[in-house]
């Protein structure tokens, strides 16, 4: 039997099997209960991810984060919130999320992240591909550098979730290749969990460039979720000195908060 007509009979035979998987191996959509009768991630079900809290204009221009309402004329224009007019995020030209960390999508996030369900991120990276094509400069872009984790962690983990989304989103920026120069040499704790003080302590000198200098380039640095953005800002800081022109970040979400104007 050709190639071709394997493909051909596998693509006969999957409504059946997939059928049979329903019936024998349920799966249910962790939002809705509804019994998951396709084959898509296997914990969502379409409706339910499609309505996933996404990040839409307008939004801040250095930070990311969604503004409350829309105001004024032109509403659907981005502008900065008040922490960043006062105090912009550092080393960081702009921060990208493209949804918001909440619901369906934390989930999703956390079952990537500590429980090694991989075929989340193809759809996450759905939803940042859709998202980058409307509100990132996408061309711009040299290089994709996903933040990096300690090697033990990444041991113990099988892989790195920055990496493996950074991987998938490569097709959409024409002119980016995917770049794992910085890394992360020294472990550090969770930054969610600290006080500023000890955020800046837990990353002082985790993170270096390996290898060539980045010679002026134009870097979106990848990862999962930015929360406080100590991590990115300090990973931005790094290329910066690494000889890089500038940095962005791009996360498939953000930890939203209230902002003032």
């Amino acid at each position: 039997m050709t190639h071709e007509s394997k493909e051909a009979l596998t693509q006969r035979l999957r409504p059946w099997w997939l059928a049979v998987k329903t019936v024998l191996w349920p799966e249910f959509c962790r939002v809705c209960g509804v019994n998951l009768v396709m084959d898509d991630n296997g914990y969502f079900c379409p409706a339910c991810w499609e309505r996933s809290p996404a990040i839409v204009r307008p939004y801040c221009d250095h930070c990311g984060q969604p503004h409350a309402e829309m105001r004024g004329l032109g509403a659907r224009s981005n502008y900065p919130c008040a922490a960043c007019r006062e105090n912009p995020p550092k080393h960081i030209h702009r921060i990208y999320g493209a949804l918001r960390y909440e619901a369906a999508v934390a989930d999703a996030i956390k079952l990537l992240k500590f429980h090694g369900k991989t075929r989340l991120a193809p759809p996450l990276v759905e939803r940042m591909a859709a998202f980058a094509t409307e509100e990132l400069p996408c061309s711009e872009y040299q290089m994709l550098v996903p933040v990096p984790l300690h090697r033990v962690r990444q041991r113990a983990r099988g892989f790195n979730q920055a990496a493996l989304l950074a991987e998938l989103l490569v097709p959409v920026f024409p002119h980016a290749t995917l770049n794992t120069q910085l890394q992360r040499i020294r472990p550090t704790r969770t930054q969610s969990r600290l006080s500023p003080e000890q955020r800046r302590n837990n990353l002082r000198g985790a993170f270096a460039v390996s290898g060539q200098d980045l010679q002026g380039a134009t870097v979106l640095l990848v990862d999962d979720v930015v929360t406080t953005a100590g991590t990115v800002s300090e990973c931005a800081r790094v290329l910066l000195l690494a000889g890089a022109g500038r940095v962005d970040v791009f996360a498939a979400a953000l930890s939203t908060r209230r902002i003032d104007y």
